[in-house]
Formats: C-alpha cells, sequence, structure tokens
C-alpha cells in the first residue's frame, strides 16, 4: 500500500501523487461552476444571493475537516516513515472517529440554531426563506462532508492515491448531475443544491469507508475501523 512512496524514482512518485491529485482538484473546480450554473438556472437573484451567502459555512465545516484530514496525514506519513503501521492505523482511527463526531455535533447545533446562522451569514428578508433552506441540508450533510473531505487526505497519506481520488471524483460527479436533477428538472431551488453537495460527500464516505473495510479484511493495520484505537501513547505524543 505504500510502495508509492518507496520509490526510488522520485519524479516518478511525484507524478503517482501529483497527477490523481490534479485530476481531483479539476473536478472540483468544475463542481463549483456547475453549482453556480445550474442555481442559476432559477433566475432568482435571491438563491443565487443566498448560495453565495452559505458559502463561508460550508468552507468552514470543509476546514474543520481538514484539522483532521491534513493534521491526521502528517502524523500518519511520520509514522509511515519510521515503520510503526500500527501506530499510523491508530491515528487513522482517531481522525475517523473525531470527523464523525465533530461532523455529528455540527448538524445538531447547526440546526439548532439555523435562523440566527442565516441571518448572521448576511441573509435578509428577500433571501432568508432560501438560505435556510440551503443550510438546512447542509448541515444535515455536515458528518458527511467532514467524512469526504478529511478521507481524502488520510488516504493519500496512507499510500491509497488512486482510491482517494476515485471518492473525490465520485463525490463531484453525483454532485453535478444530481444538481441537474434536483434544480434544471424538480425545481428544488437552493434546497435542491444543498441536498446535491451533501448526496455527493454521503456517495464518496460510503466509497471511502468501503474501502476501509476492505482494507481491513486484508488485514491492513493502516485501515482498522476499531473504537477500541483511537488512543495511544504514540498517537498523543505526535499530536502534542
Amino acid at each position: 500500500m505504500t510502495s508509492v512512496f518507496e520509490e526510488k524514482n522520485i519524479s516518478k512518485a511525484i507524478l503517482r501523487v501529483g497527477l490523481p491529485a490534479m485530476l481531483g482538484q479539476l473536478t472540483t473546480l468544475i463542481y463549483n461552476i456547475a453549482d453556480t450554473f445550474f442555481v442559476s438556472l432559477t433566475k432568482e437573484p435571491a438563491a443565487i444571493a443566498a448560495v453565495t451567502l452559505c458559502a463561508p459555512v460550508l468552507l468552514i465545516i470543509m476546514s474543520a475537516a481538514c484539522v483532521f484530514g491534513m493534521g491526521g496525514s502528517s502524523v500518519i506519513a511520520r509514522l509511515l516513515g519510521e515503520g510503526k503501521k500500527e501506530e499510523s492505523g491508530t491515528t487513522m482511527n482517531f481522525c475517523v472517529y473525531g470527523m464523525a463526531a465533530t461532523g455529528l455535533i455540527t448538524l445538531v447545533l447547526g440546526l439548532a440554531l439555523l435562523q440566527p446562522l442565516a441571518v448572521i451569514s448576511g441573509a435578509d428578508a428577500d433571501n432568508i426563506a432560501h438560505t435556510c433552506a440551503y443550510l438546512k441540508w447542509i448541515f444535515i450533510g455536515a458528518p458527511f462532508i467532514m467524512l469526504a473531505n478529511g478521507f481524502v487526505h488520510l488516504f493519500r497519506a496512507a499510500g491509497l492515491i488512486r482510491e482517494s481520488t476515485i471518492g473525490l471524483v465520485l463525490g463531484n460527479v453525483v454532485n453535478m448531475v444530481l444538481d441537474y436533477v434536483f434544480i434544471a428538472i424538480l425545481e428544488w431551488g437552493t434546497a435542491g443544491a444543498a441536498l446535491a453537495t451533501s448526496l455527493g460527500f454521503l456517495c464518496a464516505s460510503v466509497y471511502y469507508l468501503a474501502c476501509m473495510i476492505r482494507e481491513g479484511h486484508r488485514g491492513s493495520q493502516l485501515m482498522p475501523l476499531n473504537p477500541r484505537r483511537v488512543h495511544s501513547p504514540m498517537l498523543a505524543s505526535h499530536l502534542a
């Protein structure tokens, strides 16, 4: 699994890691354009404004995922370099359960404070209904948004470059397809856009979890989904 990081040819190793990452980011850029495009088809300025106002909330959730994704991948990479695969698996476990727990907390708090958060985001009387509709589905999908965005980095650190990219592309493609269905066909407006986003991240999360389960059945020490392995003295020392 970690052979990509054991390449003696550095240029080849960089290409094996970099090209899939570039492909994943390219699909993300296309998705961002498509999301705005389909919402604009509603020809409702309030709906377009609502999506724009909600963007920072979505970015904050994704940034929180990076705390576990990027931070965890750094620890995993160092542990793998030291040949400590079991401790790497413990770190992976910690990050997965941490992302899930943080996502659930975000879901509960977000729905409880939906109206105030919409106002803080800048919504006014003209677009607050659209803003709340969008935020509602984003918060419902928060656990999956956290998991999908964190898994991208964790899988790369563990050497699962192909799986990392497939999950990223899968989520973005599902998102774009559902954007068309929910907005252009069903005319669900901002709620449809947010639902498509959450379902895209849901599909990506399911794929990543399936990969973890598969690797666990193969006996991989890097991919254990075991709640008992979320802490170790070594992990604590690396996070300190």
